[in-house]
Formats: C-alpha cells, structure tokens, sequence
C-alpha cells in the first residue's frame, strides 16, 4: 500500500539534512517523502537514494550566527518571535497544503511549527532530535526575558508530538511524552586514503587531518598557520582564507564527506552531530573547541569523551592553531573504537510502522 510521508526539516544546518537523508534512505520504497525545507534540494538529490518531492518552505529559523561557534542571541530570538507569529497565521493553510498530499505522518527535525499542523489535520506526528529550539533558546530567554513567553508555545508544541524518535547523544528533552531512543545515525563511509593521497598528490607518508568549521567560518581563525605542521595535510569542503600548500578543498562530488571522514588520521574543528557520529562510526580522534552557547554541545562533549577518541582545545588555542600536542597525541594513542550503529535502520522501522498504523486505520 502507497502512502505519503511529509518530512519538514530545519534549515538550521546540514547535519539535519544527513541524518534526514540516511533515515529516508532506509524507509520502504512504498512510502512516499514530501521534503518541507529551504536546505538546498540539490543536497537532498546528491544525498537520497529513492525518489522524494522537494516542497521548500521555512518555519524555523534556528540561530542567527556570527560566525560557526557564536550565535547573535538577540537576533535570533527577535527573528523567532516574527516567524512564530508567520506561522500562526498560517497554520490553516500550510494544514490544506498538507491534506493535498494526503500524508500518514508527519515527520519533525526539529521544527516545531510541524506538530500544530499535524494536529490541525488529524494525523499523528513524529519527532526526530537529539535537540530541540526549546533546549537552545531557554538559557537564550534567560539573558533577554522579554521573549520567554515563546519558551510556552515551543513546549507546547513539543509535547504535542506523537513520539520522540530520540537520536543519540541527545539533551534529555523530558517533555515529549512518549520517545524511543535510537542509536546514532550517520553515514558510513570508505577508507580511500591512497586515492585521496593520488588525487592531490600528497606524500603518502603524511599524515591527514580533516577540518570541519561549518560554512560560516570561526571568527579569529588563523588559517595561514596550518603551514607550520610540516608533516600534515589539512582537508576541507569549504575554502579558508590565506589558506597554505598543506590545505586541500576537496569536492564532495568526488570524494564525499563521510569518505573523508574514514581516510584521515583525525577530524579538527566544531562539535557537530553528524561530525560526531561520522567519527565515531569510523573510529576517526577528534580535536574540537567549546562552544558555550549551544546547549548540544553539552551532550556531544559527553559522548566523545565517554567515546575516548577526542580532545577539547580551548577556543584561543584553536584559533591560533596552537594544536601541535594534540596532533601528536591523537597519533600516539591507539585509533578510538569504531561504533557500530544501526540508527538508521532503527528510525526508519518506527516511523513505517507508524505510518503502516495509520494506513491500517483509515
């Protein structure tokens, strides 16, 4: 039996998108994905093995940035504020837009607009998260009180989701309800490093370091002085200003992400989910700095360093590229265990069945 799934995903950054994209790729044919996003429909082309409808629209906005580790608090709450009240008005008719489709679930990371939506069109809805605007914008409604009447809207509408399909390492999020953990989900990746060494004629006796600093970059970071690691080349998706010879972009299309991610001898940047995970299940050290403002940060610091196979610089350390020791220590210690993770699948087996429940009863 056919049936329709409508996914909405935050365009806060790509790390949903991946996570997304692995648990539709593990979800029956049958099923039909509508996307409900402003990230790129070209990511999801290049990232999704099935087809899937592309329907961009934004309901969130997730943290307006300074840079990849400092969010403008102030800003973000002020742009919420406005897109709450969008939402409100148009809750009947993103509802009729959704009854077209005539979906047996709706499907949140982690926009919380989705589960009025579902509500309004009598149908039940899932949650997929490992955190939610309402664990990022508390502390936020601490420093500027006038927005926490928002903090009400957001739990409201949290806790109106069917289930929490809780993607670890996750916050507690304590007010959903009904959830189920799931193990991490991520991509799992080929070790291609002599290809990668060919590729852009690098020594092979040289050792790989993969940077991750997101798109909008982090501020103060020097990139000229990964030159001094004479025995280190650096590989990036993304370009880094006054960037030396030992620093390579690599295009995804030729060898992606998660590839990388399996070829290197470490991962230096931000904690982020899919970074996380993507080390993890490759057994890859990480080098990451603190980022303070950011509630997951917490729960992602407490995995890798449950994990074993990460070290936290300060934020002037890393900055400076003052990473010498760590490098070396990374080298030193024997490769961190590689998890093995069947999240995908997992996710994927519970909203079917979900969706399969409904499907049965209508």
């Amino acid at each position: 039996m056919h049936m329709t799934i409508i996914y909405y995903v935050t365009n806060h950054g790509y790390g949903h998108g991946v996570r997304t994209s692995a648990i539709v790729n593990a979800l029956p044919e049958s099923i039909g994905i509508v996307f409900r996003t402003t990230l790129p429909e070209a990511f999801f082309r290049a990232e999704v093995r099935r087809d899937f409808t592309y329907a961009p629209a934004a309901f969130d906005c997730g943290c307006i940035q300074h840079d990849s580790l400092r969010s403008d608090i102030a800003a973000t709450l002020a742009a919420y504020r406005d897109i709450a009240k969008r939402n409100e008005r148009a809750l009947e008719s993103e509802a009729a837009w959704c009854r077209q489709h005539n979906p047996a679930l709706i499907v949140s990371d982690i926009v919380p607009f989705a589960f009025d939506v579902a509500a309004a069109c009598g149908i039940p809805s899932a949650a997929v998260a490992n955190f939610t605007w309402l664990d990022i914008y508390e502390p936020y409604c601490r420093e500027y009180p006038a927005y926490r009447p928002l903090l009400a809207t957001l739990k409201r509408q949290y806790a109106s989701a069917g289930l929490l399909l809780s993607l670890e390492p996750a916050l507690p999020m304590g007010y959903f309800p009904k959830r189920t953990a799931i193990a991490p989900v991520g991509r799992q990746g080929r070790a291609r490093r002599s290809e990668i060494m060919q590729h852009y004629g690098i020594d092979p006796a040289r050792h790989l370091g993969l940077m991750y600093l997101g798109d909008p970059g982090i501020e103060g970071f020097d990139g000229s002085r990964l030159g001094q690691f004479a025995e280190w080349e650096f590989l990036g998706v993304s370009p880094i200003r006054d960037a030396p010879a030992n620093y390579h972009c690599i295009e995804k299309a030729e060898f992606p992400y998660q590839d990388l991610s399996a070829s290197v001898d470490c991962m230096v940047g931000k904690l982020g989910y899919g970074a996380v995970v993507e080390a993890m299940l490759h057994g890859t050290p990480m080098i990451y700095l603190p980022r303070d403002d950011f509630m997951e940060f917490r729960a992602l610091d407490s995995a890798v360093r449950q994990w074993g196979g990460g070290e936290c610089l300060t934020a002037e350390k890393f900055a400076g590229c003052d990473w010498a020791d760590a490098l070396d220590r990374a080298l030193a210690r024997p490769r961190p265990r590689e998890l093995k993770s069947d999240g995908a699948r997992r996710a994927a087996a519970c909203i079917a069945e979900l969706a399969g429940m409904v499907s049965r009863q209508t």
